[in-house]
């Protein structure tokens, strides 16, 4: 290696990051959206990078590539995880505001279409207008909601159920009426053989 060669840049080298862009935060490591929150986006980013990257294992840069393997996968991991998700994006967002930082607007959703009261003899209809309900948890305004597939939250409640204690009990009485029951027949079947 020449003293005017610069030193290897794997950000730049092996996922395309630029020097003002790094250290770069967990959405640009995997090459995704800010604040992208589809699990199987998440995922599907990951398994891609770190496969890119391993191909680099190897070489003469061994340690730089396992560096960002471990990025990669801490990445992954915070990502997938919707309680450090939130705090990691309120963490990025602030700091990305404090620089500056153009952001990403959430996206708009159409407004439904005015009734049409032609026809129906109505000449002032009555519309009413409710306020939104304050007393419901706000997202914070900036700050992008999470999105969570509803596959992932019905395998949540999947998993949930079987530490809920009610559920527990319920299942230990139903085992012991089944217990009782058996033990019925079986004296039953007893009297009735004598």
């Amino acid at each position: 290696m020449t003293t005017n060669e610069p030193p290897f840049d794997p950000y730049r080298k092996w996922l395309g990051i630029p020097p003002e862009e790094q250290p770069p935060n967990y959405y640009r490591l995997l090459g995704i959206p800010l604040f992208e929150g589809d699990p199987d986006v998440i995922i599907n980013a990951a398994d891609r990078q770190i496969g890119h990257v391993r191909r680099f294992q190897a070489g003469k840069y061994a340690d730089a590539c396992q560096r960002i393997l471990n990025e990669l996968a801490a990445a992954r991991v915070c990502l997938l995880d919707p309680v450090r998700k939130r705090e990691y994006d309120q963490r990025l967002f602030f700091e990305l505001q404090r620089r500056g930082v153009p952001l990403p607007l959430p996206v708009a959703q159409p407004l439904p279409q005015e009734p049409s009261f032609a026809g129906l003899g109505a000449e002032n209809p009555i519309t009413s207008f409710s306020s939104p309900d304050m007393s419901a948890p706000q997202p914070a305004v900036g700050i992008p909601a999470e999105r969570v597939p509803v596959t992932v939250l019905l395998r949540r409640r999947r998993r949930d159920i079987w530490k809920d204690p009610a559920v527990a009990l319920g299942l230990g009485v139903l085992f012991l009426l089944v217990c009782v029951l058996a033990i019925l027949v079986i004296f039953r079947k007893e009297l009735l053989g004598m």
